[in-house]
């Protein structure tokens, strides 16, 4: 029966996969943060999930992902493969429950302590395996049993017994975004970073190439590509390059692994399939992504060669009179350490360990993250959070 509701639905697969021209969409969906949504929202998601893996879906997308590993990481396709793959995944929930809207982890409101996050708790996504065999037993997914590649109870094990080691801040990733002209080097330095270290810090199915088993990817991919999105608006709409298979130069008539779309049929949302916009977050703390004018207010605090060697874009915009940073003394004394910005976890370990990742760009790209934490608290900076 299992493998004939499969049959029977790959039909839908087909036609979901399939690019409608690139054309201005008719109605746009607005992907919310989880924190954001209506609990008849979140029972929407969970109901069409658990329909999904019913049907054999999960395995489906983690056999694609699988598969296509190689050729979808540590390249410039990894960004649009992705949009295009959670998209994918978008279109076929909608066809289970059309209301089905994907939601995103605003994972920089609790980059300190992931794992004291409600979205990793019974509430949303559940939160670390238990047992000998690290099973999740709590949240949207608890108690299931994956199928692919064989039979096994969804796993998470976290990097630092039920804690997780810090994230990236929103500040450094803002600082990427400015510091980045090229897909290439923006790629490389968003995928080696939060990208990378959301997938090994959580571990079990998440770090492994089967990793849609566990539905905290969709989140967090789609988190990944909000980011993106904050990066083409700084004046990179169309902006896209860099080595793709074969290490072949990539551009925007290059056709995407799997689905054959053209890169161009992706990159801009609103348009063609990519019928989706996001909001940004209410309910969690605000990034600097979402407001950027309250934090560069912070940011001009800093000594003027931190500021522009961090931020070249906001210290192209700020009169060169901006003043040093103010009050460092005065928040240490009250010993409130906590206001300093905590250095990310450095997982390069781990990620060698497991197969896939480029241990050696995580640790390269951890290490430049390092040290912008390092100027910036020595520079008295404030964190948003």
């Amino acid at each position: 029966m299992y493998i004939f509701k499969r049959i029977i639905l790959t039909s839908f697969i087909i036609c979901a996969a399939i690019a409608a021209p690139a054309r201005k969409c008719d109605q746009i969906i607005t992907r919310k943060e989880v924190r954001d949504l209506t609990s008849e929202e979140w029972n929407i998601i969970a109901d069409t999930v658990a329909q999904m893996q019913q049907y054999g879906w999960f395995s489906y997308f983690s056999s694609i992902h699988n598969v296509y590993f190689p050729v979808v990481h540590g390249m410039s396709q990894f960004l649009p493969f992705h949009r295009r793959f959670v998209r994918h995944f978008e279109l076929v929930a909608q066809r289970f429950d059309s209301r089905f809207v994907l939601p995103y982890w605003n994972e920089f409101a609790d980059y300190r302590d992931p794992a004291a996050s409600v979205v990793l708790s019974d509430r949303f996504l559940g939160g670390n395996g238990q047992g000998s065999d690290l099973c999740v037993m709590d949240g949207i997914q608890a108690n299931w049993t994956m199928h692919y590649p064989q039979d096994h109870c969804l796993r998470r094990q976290f990097n630092k017994g039920d804690a997780i080691k810090p994230w990236f801040s929103s500040e450094y990733i803002d600082s990427v975004i400015q510091r980045s002209e090229t897909m290439a080097v923006f790629r490389e330095r968003i995928e080696n970073t939060q990208h990378g270290l959301v997938h090994v810090s959580v571990g079990g199915d998440m770090s492994a190439h089967h990793s849609i088993n566990d539905f905290l990817f969709m989140l967090h991919h789609a988190f990944v590509d909000r980011i993106w999105t904050k990066w083409q608006a700084d004046g990179h709409e169309l902006t896209f390059d860099g080595p793709g298979p074969n290490q072949k130069n990539m551009t925007l008539d290059s056709r995407l692994e799997f689905y054959h779309d053209s890169v161009e049929s992706v990159i801009t949302l609103g348009r063609g399939i990519m019928c989706y916009e996001y909001a940004d977050p209410e309910s969690s703390q605000p990034d600097i992504l979402s407001k950027r004018s309250d934090a560069t207010q912070k940011l001009l605090g800093l000594p003027r060669d931190v500021l522009c060697k961090w931020y070249p874009k906001t210290c192209a915009e700020t009169p060169v009179s901006s003043g040093n940073s103010t009050g460092k003394a005065a928040w240490l004394a009250q010993g409130k350490q906590n206001l300093l910005l905590p250095m990310p976890a450095d997982v390069s370990a781990e990620a060698a360990a497991l197969p896939g990742f480029d241990a050696d760009a995580m640790k390269l790209m951890t290490d430049n993250a390092r040290q912008f934490v390092a100027e910036m608290n020595a520079a008295g900076y404030l964190p948003l959070y």
